[in-house]
């Protein structure tokens, strides 16, 4: 599934990866389109069904996966408010859509959105731009898996998270995770094990703190992106690992 996203002011790669915002010329095609609800877990299309249609999220979460050969999971993506997926270059869904949890959007009709683009001096440029944003974030997705250790690939998720929350100042400090660690991990294509330890020592450092089960406070940004792009792990003066202080206890 070629997935397009559009405004992305929620919390994202994630990614979960970094969103385009496309016009609201794009937005616009779904405005008069029925308003259909879905519930916790309840899929909206399924893994090699036909992509009759393109959706746009109006309020709560979805999320992309697919079943390996194995029998594991992969999530290839989350999208938001305001976001648009459902394109698909062979006419089939590449993933399943789930709702994480309570989801409203409206859907349009795939051959009509595409020819509503196709017609429209004003979209096809905007669509362009967009789906070379969409290239751009896929590129540094396979680059968050293929290249960065577990901590670089929990902090850029939780950066992306800020960004998503934050807006033309910068990003938040208060952020939400709206998503459970085994989606975490799936997503970032760790363990849960070692997905909930990276969180932790994030906290025990004092990089982030939990406020809730789901939201968390930013306090040592600077920090959370350097650790993000690989800086050195224990570049924070006031955090001493576990196995050091053993050795100064000796």
């Amino acid at each position: 599934m070629l997935i397009v996203n559009a405004a992305s002011n929620f919390p994202s790669p994630l990614p979960i990866v970094a969103k385009g915002e496309p016009k609201p010329g794009l937005l616009g095609l779904f405005s008069q389109q029925p308003l259909e609800a879905f519930g916790r877990g309840q899929t909206i299309c399924r893994d090699g069904d036909p992509a009759t249609h393109v959706f746009k999220i109006v309020t709560g979460l979805v999320r992309i996966s697919k079943i390996l050969s194995d029998g594991s999971r992969v999530i290839t993506g989350f999208f938001y408010p305001g976001e648009i997926f459902g394109l698909s270059p062979d006419e089939h869904c590449l993933g399943d859509a789930e709702a994480v949890g309570e989801v409203k959007l409206r859907r349009l009709n795939r051959s009509r959105f595409q020819q509503a683009v196709d017609s429209s001096e004003q979209l096809r440029p905007q669509f362009v731009n967009w789906l070379c944003q969409e290239m751009a974030s896929a590129q540094a997705r396979m680059i968050l898996l293929a290249r960065k250790k577990a901590e670089e690939r929990v902090c850029d998720l939780l950066l992306t998270l800020a960004r998503r929350a934050g807006n033309e100042h910068g990003p938040a400090t208060e952020i939400e995770i709206p998503i459970s660690r085994v989606d975490m991990a799936d997503y970032l294509g760790l363990t849960i094990e070692t997905v909930s330890r990276t969180m932790t020592n994030l906290i025990k450092r004092g990089v982030i703190q939990s406020n809730t089960r789901y939201r968390f406070t930013i306090r040592k940004p600077a920090l959370l992106r350097s650790l993000a792009d690989g800086g050195d792990e224990y570049d924070d003066l006031h955090y001493i690992p576990p196995g050091r202080q053993a050795m100064r206890a000796h």
